[in-house]
């Protein structure tokens, strides 16, 4: 069943959530309780193997001593993470087909739905050579299918003594929608900077606003033209404005747009460890971030057949 209205979503979800979501929580809190006891303990042994390390070096922190105690404290760092992360991917395996079926027609996956290729060829993206998805929906909203990906694409590289680092492109949510109107040009919007380099020709603007925080450049200037009217630039700056994203950059190709908002805040989160497992505040939060996705649609209208 499809849902045309952010009230049909929410309406749904509070249904859904007291019938069967708050069942499927029961078993998770002590589950959450063992884990913490678990990281309790690993602390436990730190602290030893940092006294033992200390004793070893009699007390000096010499720069092998020094070198030790970091990695020993990354160790325990990464695995107190992957136990947070690993009780999260847990929760949602169970629970988030559940959550659903408040959404509609929509899917959850922890598997990309929208293809580095794609990305690529949207050319809103610096280098990247890994893509690493975390929550990923689709479905449809309003007539148009919608594809969504939680994601960070990045590059890695390597220093003279062999030593490897991960260089972060992009980390944030990407949308990717249905025009809904059928355009054959390529339009793409980018944060501007001090050097951008063109894939096309720049769309020259009329909201001079607009234009100092976007370079616009497209393959169809008529066709740009119209898709960027005053109104579609006011409602694409109140959308990152709505997200309190860093930065909000699109491609409209081959009848789609596809929208990249960055942020450092992991979206959709479920299941803290410090926190009660039905805490309703966090799954409120998860509603939030999913509706505003779909509110692009409506803000930017593009389910409508006459202008935009």
């Amino acid at each position: 069943m499809e849902f045309n209205s952010i009230q049909d979503f929410r309406r749904n979800f509070t249904q859904v959530y007291h019938s069967s979501v708050a069942k499927e929580l029961e078993s998770f809190e002590r589950t959450k309780k063992r884990i913490k006891t678990n990281i309790h303990i690993i602390y436990i042994v730190e602290i030893i193997v940092l006294v033992a390390i200390l004793y070893f070096f009699k007390f000096e922190f010499t720069r092998e001593c020094s070198t030790i105690i970091a990695l020993s404290l990354m160790i325990v760092v990464s695995i107190k993470r992957w136990m947070c992360k690993n009780f999260e991917k847990s929760i949602k395996r169970i629970v988030m087909p559940v959550i659903m079926k408040a959404f509609g027609n929509f899917v959850w996956v922890n598997a990309s739905v929208i293809d580095s290729y794609t990305l690529k060829e949207s050319r809103i993206f610096g280098r990247f050579d890994e893509k690493r998805d975390d929550d990923c929906f689709f479905g449809t909203y309003k007539g148009l299918a919608i594809n969504i990906d939680e994601t960070e694409l990045y590059y890695v590289t390597r220093d003279s003594d062999g030593h490897s680092h991960k260089h972060t492109e992009f980390k944030g949510v990407i949308a990717q929608i249905d025009f809904g109107k059928n355009f054959k040009g390529h339009t793409i919007i980018r944060r501007r900077g001090l050097l951008n380099s063109k894939v096309y020709e720049e769309i020259k603007l009329e909201d001079p606003e607009f234009s100092k925080m976007y370079f616009v450049d497209g393959s169809d200037q008529i066709e740009s033209r119209y898709i960027l009217t005053t109104s579609f630039m006011e409602r694409f700056k109140n959308i990152k404005n709505a997200f309190n994203a860093s930065q909000m950059e699109a491609s409209i190709k081959d009848n789609k747009i596809l929208i990249a908002i960055s942020t450092n805040k992991d979206l959709f989160k479920l299941g803290s460890l410090y926190k009660p497992v039905n805490d309703t505040k966090q799954f409120t939060e998860l509603l939030n971030e999913f509706v505003s996705i779909l509110e692009i649609v409506d803000e930017l209208k593009l389910n409508q057949n006459i202008g935009l």
